[in-house]
């Protein structure tokens, strides 16, 4: 799919890897300590393509290796100045303020890091806080494709949701084995007693290449990284009286455990609380 890296991304590159790169689809999963030498490699790669390499150069933002990780062979090198994809994309690196409205989008790739992801946190969110929510499209539309151009959808796959319950598949992408993360999620979920089942089933979709309810910028749903479950027993701020909602939860902890530990955020861990919502973000969750 990708061209290879450029020549500046390559420079000074480490060759310290004993083994093959791994694929998209046997990425290490989010949570999972890397192998030393792996993370070793990955570290000192971080400025190897950086415009002004030298020993004075700044390093790179505390999230390099988790996006790195998160996307193998997609992000070529993180730097103190840009992030690198495969593709030839460079993502300059600039601290911003953050938007104060909600829903808008990251005018900067670090943006997205800016609120640390509480995975296995029980507490509420604290009032305005939505780690993960901030997302910076441009990124995501080199990493899956824009939808509206069609490029998303050559590379979506069926996946049997719940096939245990219901007979229903999802479209998610294959791209950075999303696909395959979403089958490690059902396997699990399988395995929960079969009221906390219940709460899964029918899943209120996944690939729709759509905007975010009351916004113009597109939902993460666009790029076929996304699934809302059922609705049944799940909470919307929209839905609980817009902005300044209380939040409220009524999803298994459980299920959230599952899809956290297999890179999926959970829209109930924002203020502007979506709890049917997860989507693939793993470099919030390495």
């Amino acid at each position: 799919m990708a061209s290879p890296p450029s020549a500046r991304a390559r420079r000074r590159a480490p060759a310290c890897y004993d083994e093959p790169m791994p694929s998209v689809a046997s990425a290490p999963r989010p949570g999972a300590r890397l192998r030393r030498t792996l993370a070793g490699c990955a570290l000192a790669g971080l400025v190897a393509g950086s415009p002004a390499s030298g020993d004075g150069d700044p390093p790179p933002p505390a999230w390099a290796a988790r996006l790195l990780a998160g996307y193998p062979g997609l992000v070529a090198a993180v730097t103190a100045r840009e992030v690198i994809l495969r593709d030839g994309a460079h993502f300059p690196i600039a601290a911003t303020a953050m938007p104060t409205a909600s829903d808008q989008p990251a005018r900067n790739i670090a943006d997205m890091f800016a609120e640390a992801y509480p995975a296995g946190n029980a507490a509420p969110p604290a009032p305005g806080a939505d780690p993960g929510r901030a997302r910076f499209a441009p990124f995501f539309d080199h990493i899956y494709g824009d939808c509206r151009a069609g490029g998303v959808a050559p590379h979506l796959r069926a996946v049997a949701w719940m096939p245990g319950l219901a007979r229903q598949t999802v479209m998610v992408t294959t791209v950075n084995g999303v696909a395959d993360r979403l089958e490690a999620v059902v396997r699990e979920l399988a395995t929960l007693p079969p009221d906390v089942q219940r709460q899964l089933v029918p899943s209120a979709g996944t690939y729709v290449c759509r905007a975010i309810a009351g916004t113009s910028q597109r939902s993460m749903h666009s790029h076929g990284v996304a699934i809302d479950i059922a609705t049944a027993r799940s909470d919307y701020w929209r839905w609980a009286g817009g902005e300044g909602a209380r939040w409220r939860n009524r999803i298994d902890p459980r299920i959230v455990a599952i899809f956290e530990r297999n890179g999926f955020i959970w829209g109930g861990r924002w203020s502007h609380f979506d709890t049917m919502h997860f989507e693939y973000r793993p470099e919030l969750l390495g």
